[in-house]
């Protein structure tokens, strides 16, 4: 197998292990009713810890060079607060209030959101394709949350806020951790900033007062919330990086809201209507026509 195979098949099984940890989210919110105001710290501390764990066997002393700048540590609190937070806080609570599928397909906006920022801060407009690429996600917004019909939701209006509040949190996501990323280890800077992040959201949301009956499913659904959907997805996925490139990668990343709704619709016998699918294939397909657009430069 060469590299360049290799490569895809990292990044397309770290694709499914995403949209697999959004089918377990699914499944203790909507089976287990066990509260995202819970999951989302606890996930975001145990995982710190698993990939500092990884960091040190990695690149060992180098797993602390994060610490010893006082700017890296404030952007690795950035990072974690409106980087990791913003963008896993706000899928978990569209998946609770929605489904692993909506919730996955809905924060793929952030891809518009970002052709929006990079306008506004080179002051200039979109370009055609950029402008074809907003449309669409527009289109497709608008069928997955009206179904066509303007005089109503078709999806619950938290599920839409925090749906579309995720898009924001993609953005700072791609964006916060760029410096950081130039500099040190991955596994290092994601952990401490998952750190920060959990340490955040446990002081604002107080998970120690919520109420957690924890059964063997349960546990079960937590890990691959955990190992599988953030340490071996990610793994996976920079791996994939690192041998076919960022752009053929985040083509293939469009398998993790198609597997979240497959995981979604065969094990939590999610009902989905025709013209949700249309709508997630406007959304889905912005991905593709932009960077497409970077290939034909």
């Amino acid at each position: 197998m060469n590299n360049n195979t290799k490569g895809f098949l990292y990044t397309i099984l770290g694709a499914i292990c995403w949209g697999f940890s959004g089918f377990c989210g699914d499944y203790l919110f909507s089976v287990k009713k066990i509260s995202p105001l819970w999951v989302a710290p606890v996930r975001l501390l145990t995982a710190s810890v698993i990939l500092f764990v990884i960091s040190l066997f990695v690149v060992g002393k180098k797993t602390f060079e994060p610490l010893k700048d006082k700017k890296d540590i404030l952007r690795l609190i950035n990072f974690g607060i409106s980087g990791l937070v913003g963008a896993q806080f706000t899928y978990l609570m569209a998946i609770s209030y929605s489904n692993a599928g909506t919730a996955t397909v809905l924060q793929y906006l952030g891809v518009s959101y970002l052709v929006i920022y990079v306008c506004i801060r080179n002051l200039r407009l979109p370009s055609k394709v950029e402008s074809i690429s907003l449309v669409f996600a527009l289109i497709g917004t608008f069928l997955v949350a009206t179904h066509g019909n303007i005089n109503s939701l078709s999806i619950n209006l938290n599920a839409l806020f925090w749906g579309l509040l995720g898009g924001v949190g993609l953005v700072t996501y791609s964006l916060t951790p760029v410096v950081l990323l130039k500099k040190h280890n991955c596994f290092s800077v994601l952990s401490y900033a998952m750190f920060f992040g959990g340490v955040f959201l446990s002081l604002i949301l107080r998970p120690w007062n919520i109420a957690v009956e924890l059964d063997f499913l349960t546990i079960m659904a937590f890990l691959g919330l955990v190992v599988i959907g953030t340490v071996i997805s990610f793994f996976l996925y920079m791996s994939g990086v690192n041998l076919i490139g960022p752009i053929n990668a985040s083509l293939l990343n469009t398998c993790e809201p198609l597997s979240a709704i497959l995981f979604s619709v065969v094990l939590l016998n999610l009902k989905l209507q025709l013209i949700d699918f249309v709508g997630f294939a406007f959304i889905i397909s912005t991905v593709f026509i932009l960077k497409l657009g970077m290939r034909g430069k």
